[in-house]
């Protein structure tokens, strides 16, 4: 079973950052962001949902952001701890 495979079947069942997705297969970041740009178009009719960062200081959701990747800062509060996006397939 290939990794992307599995993280399809992973998504399925829970919801997983893109970083605990890369610690988990032990590999880069940036591969994980290959792999979910991939699946997204591969998962059809299923798709590919992500719940968008957000602000742990004042709760400021990032829903208008497309990319994969963490955002560094909130635009509200300036704050620089995120949560970041969680992905799941449904």
């Amino acid at each position: 079973m290939t990794r992307r495979q599995e993280i399809i079947e992973l998504l399925e069942k829970e919801k997983k950052s893109a970083q605990e997705l890369a610690n988990l297969f032990k590999v880069e970041m940036f591969e994980i962001l290959g792999d979910l740009s991939h699946i997204k178009l591969s998962v059809r009719p299923k798709k590919l949902i992500m719940e968008p960062a957000q602000c742990k200081k004042c709760g400021f959701r990032f829903k208008e952001r497309s990319k994969v990747k963490k955002p560094t800062k909130c635009p509200r509060c300036k704050d620089e701890r995120i949560m970041p996006p969680v992905f799941r397939i449904s």
